[in-house]
C-alpha cells in the first residue's frame, strides 16, 4: 500500500509483535511524536528492526494502544474483499458448531478484526465498533455483510464504553443501515429453545452468546433440583434448567424489563416442558436480596450467580475480588448440602486463579469444602487471539460444595 505513513517499533519492542501480538502501544512506538497529528484511524505501516514492512495496522494517537494491527501484509488492500474474506472464514468455523444462524460472528482480534463485534440473529446483525480504525472502514464492513448475506439487515449499537478511550462519540440509538425499521424484540434460538429479546433496551447486543455452552451444562445438573437464578438477564440460565426437569426456580435481577422478559420467556417453556416447575420472580439488586433474612430461609441445589463485570480496569481489581468474595459469602448459607456453585467473571483483568481464590476465601470464611469441578470459557463462536490474553475474558466456575 503506497503513500502511508510507517511506524517504526522501538528497539527491544519486537519480541511480542514478532510473537503474533496484533496491539502496539503508544510508548512503543519511535517515532510517536511525528505520526501524532495523523487522523485516528489511518491506516499505517509498521516497520520492525530489519522487516520495513512487518504489517499493516489502524493508528489512533488518542489511544495508548495506539496501533491494532490488521495484515501482515503490508501491501495488502483493506476494502470490501478483504472484509469478505475475514468474514467468510468467521462464518466456516461458526456453520462447523451451529446448526442454527444465532451466534457471534466476528470476535474482534479472535477472528482479526480488532475493534469489531457482530451478532448474528438469523438475518439480523448487531455490530458494535469500538475503534477509530473500524469507524472508518465501515462502508466496507457493510458491503461485506451484504454481499455474503443477501436481504440482511445491518444495525449498529454504538454505546461500547470503549469508544470513549478512542475519542469516539458513544450513543444510546441504533443506526440502522438503509434506514430498516429495527425491530424492538426478536427470537433467539439456543439450544432447542426460544427466548425473546429486547435488542434496543437490552445489554450489549441484546443477548449473550457467550454462556451458550455453560447454559447448556447447567441442564445436566439440575433435574430434580432447586434452582437459584441470579442476575438472570431474560432468563438464559434459569429456562435451560426448567426445561431440564429443575423441581423449582427462582429468577433474580435489578433490571425490571430483563425481568418481565423472563416471565414471558418462562411461560412456555414451563407449559411446554416442565409443567410441574414452580417458578417465582425477584426484582431486586441481588446482593440485597441475598443479604435478606426471610430469603436466608430458602435452600437450593444449585445456585447461578452471573454478575456483570466488577472489573473494569485494572485498579478495580481488588474491590472487585473482594464483591466476588463476598457474593459467595452471602450465597453459601442458602446452598443444600453436596451442592453446586457456579460463578461466572466476564472481566479480562480477573483471571480464573483470581476467582478461584475469591471463591475459597468465602468458602473457608464460610466454614464450606469445595471442589472446584469445572473451569470453562466462551463458545467455539468467541475464538481467542492466541498471542492476546486480553481476548479471554469469560470464566464459568462450577463447585461442589459439600
Amino acid at each position: 500500500m503506497k503513500n502511508i505513513a510507517k511506524v517504526k517499533i522501538k528497539a527491544h519492542h519486537e519480541k511480542r509483535l514478532i510473537e503474533g501480538n496484533p496491539w502496539i502501544f503508544s510508548n512503543e512506538i519511535e517515532n510517536f511524536s511525528s505520526l501524532k497529528n495523523l487522523e485516528k484511524g489511518s491506516l499505517i505501516e509498521v516497520e520492525i528492526y530489519k522487516q520495513p514492512n512487518f504489517a499493516l495496522a489502524y493508528f489512533n494517537p488518542h489511544s495508548l494502544i495506539s496501533c491494532r494491527i490488521l495484515s501482515y501484509n503490508s501491501i495488502e488492500k483493506i476494502d470490501e474483499s478483504f472484509f469478505v474474506k475475514k468474514i467468510n472464514q468467521a462464518k466456516i468455523l461458526r456453520e462447523k458448531f451451529f446448526e442454527k444462524p444465532f451466534y457471534r460472528l466476528i470476535n474482534s482480534e479472535g477472528d482479526r478484526l480488532p475493534g469489531l463485534i457482530i451478532d448474528r440473529f438469523d438475518n439480523i446483525f448487531v455490530c458494535q465498533i469500538s475503534t477509530a480504525g473500524m469507524e472508518n472502514l465501515k462502508p466496507f464492513l457493510i458491503l461485506a455483510l451484504k454481499e455474503i448475506f443477501k436481504n440482511c439487515q445491518i444495525i449498529f449499537k454504538n454505546n461500547s464504553e470503549l469508544r470513549a478511550l478512542e475519542k469516539l462519540e458513544s450513543s444510546l440509538d441504533f443506526e440502522s443501515v438503509d434506514g430498516v425499521e429495527i425491530p424492538e424484540k426478536i427470537t433467539v434460538i439456543e439450544n432447542d429453545l426460544e427466548f425473546k429479546i429486547d435488542l434496543k433496551n437490552g445489554q450489549k447486543t441484546g443477548w449473550f452468546f457467550d454462556q451458550a455452552i455453560n447454559r447448556n451444562f447447567v441442564a445436566s445438573l439440575v433435574k430434580d433440583c432447586d434452582v437459584f437464578d441470579g442476575f438472570c438477564y431474560v432468563g438464559g440460565f434459569g429456562i435451560n434448567a426448567i426445561k431440564a426437569q429443575a423441581r423449582s426456580v427462582i429468577f433474580a435481577d435489578s433490571s425490571k424489563e430483563a425481568l418481565d422478559l423472563t416471565r414471558e420467556n418462562c411461560q412456555k417453556i414451563v407449559e411446554k416442558f416442565n409443567p410441574d416447575c414452580q417458578t417465582s420472580f425477584y426484582n431486586k439488586k441481588i446482593f440485597d436480596l441475598l443479604e435478606d433474612a426471610e430469603f436466608q430461609k430458602r435452600s437450593f441445589d444449585v445456585i447461578l450467580l452471573d454478575p456483570p463485570a466488577f472489573v473494569k480496569n485494572k485498579k478495580d481489581l481488588f474491590s472487585g475480588l473482594r464483591g466476588y468474595e463476598k457474593l459467595v459469602k452471602l450465597a453459601c448459607p442458602l446452598l443444600k448440602k453436596n451442592g453446586y456453585l457456579i460463578i461466572t467473571s466476564c472481566s479480562h483483568h480477573v483471571s480464573s486463579h483470581d476467582l478461584v481464590l475469591a471463591v475459597q476465601h468465602a468458602l473457608h470464611k464460610s466454614h464450606k469444602n469445595g471442589k472446584l469441578i469445572r473451569t470453562y470459557g466462551a463458545g467455539f463462536d468467541h475464538p481467542i487471539h492466541p498471542a492476546l490474553k486480553e481476548n479471554e475474558y469469560l470464566k464459568c466456575l462450577t463447585f461442589f460444595i459439600e
